[in-house]
C-alpha cells in the first residue's frame, strides 16, 4: 500500500511544470533558477563569524621525585 503525500504531489507537479516550460533541459532550468530573485523579500542578516577561544595551555606541573613506598605485606600471606 503506497501512501500519497499531498506535499510531495504538489512538489512533483511544480517540478513537471518547470521542466515543460524549459523543454526538459537541465542546463536551461538551472540557468533560469539561478537568475531568479528570491521569492521572499525578508531582509537577510549575517553575523560575523565567532572567534574560537584560545586553547588553554597546560601549566607546567612541578614533578617531585619521591621514592616509592615500601610494599606492606598483604593480609592473605
Amino acid at each position: 500500500m503506497t501512501r500519497r503525500d499531498p506535499i510531495v504531489e504538489e512538489v512533483r507537479k511544480h517540478r513537471a511544470q518547470i521542466a515543460r516550460e524549459h523543454g526538459n533541459d537541465v542546463e536551461t532550468i538551472v540557468a533560469a533558477l539561478e537568475g531568479e530573485e528570491p521569492a521572499e523579500t525578508t531582509p537577510m542578516v549575517s553575523f560575523p563569524s565567532r572567534r574560537l577561544p584560545k586553547r588553554a595551555t597546560r601549566r607546567q606541573v612541578r614533578v617531585t621525585r619521591r621514592p616509592n613506598k615500601a610494599l606492606e605485606p598483604s593480609a592473605r600471606s
